[in-house]
C-alpha cells in the first residue's frame, strides 16, 4: 500500500445534518462507537445463535429451524431487557453464556408459570452479579464514555 492510502486509512468521516451545537466531535465519535456496539450485538446472533447453519436440505425445514432460532434469540434478548439492561457495564457474550447454561433449566419449567418466574429471578440475580466488563484507563469502554455524558465530561 502507498503512504497517501496509509494516511486516508487513518481518518474515521461521519456525516451528519445536526449543527456543532447540538453535536460535538467528541460525542460524535463516542456514537460511532455506540454504532458498532449494535453491529456486534448482530454478530452475535448470527455466531451464537448459528442462524446462517442447519442441518437439513429442505427449504421448509431450514426455515422453521432458522425461525426457531430466532425465537430463541427473541427469548435470549428478552432475557436481558429483564435483567441486565439497566447495568451497562455488562457482556452481552457473557450474559448469552448465562442464558444458554440455563436454557434447559427454563424450557424445563415453560408448563408452570410461577416456577418459570422463579427461574427467571435466577437467571436475573446471576446476570446483575456477574458477565461484568472490566473497566479501562487508557482505551475506555463505550459504557464508560456514555456515563460520562450524564456526568458532562464530554459535552
Amino acid at each position: 500500500m502507498s503512504q497517501a492510502r496509509l494516511t486516508l486509512a487513518d481518518w474515521t468521516i461521519y456525516a451528519t445534518n445536526l449543527s456543532p451545537g447540538q453535536l460535538s466531535v467528541a460525542e460524535a465519535l463516542v456514537l460511532g462507537r455506540v454504532r458498532w456496539q449494535i453491529e456486534l450485538l448482530f454478530k452475535l446472533w448470527k455466531s451464537q445463535g448459528h442462524l446462517d447453519r442447519w442441518r437439513s436440505t429442505k427449504p421448509w425445514r431450514i426455515l422453521c429451524e432458522v425461525y426457531a432460532k430466532l425465537l430463541t434469540l427473541l427469548i435470549q434478548h428478552w432475557v436481558f431487557l429483564s435483567s441486565s439492561w439497566e447495568y451497562p457495564d455488562r457482556s452481552l457474550s457473557k450474559a448469552a453464556q448465562t442464558v444458554r447454561k440455563q436454557a434447559w433449566y427454563l424450557a424445563s419449567v415453560f408448563d408452570s408459570a410461577q416456577r418459570l418466574i422463579e427461574a427467571l429471578r435466577v437467571i436475573q440475580r446471576c446476570l446483575a452479579a456477574g458477565c461484568r466488563i472490566n473497566k479501562r484507563r487508557a482505551d475506555p469502554h463505550t459504557y464508560q464514555l456514555l456515563l460520562q455524558f450524564d456526568h458532562g465530561g464530554l459535552a
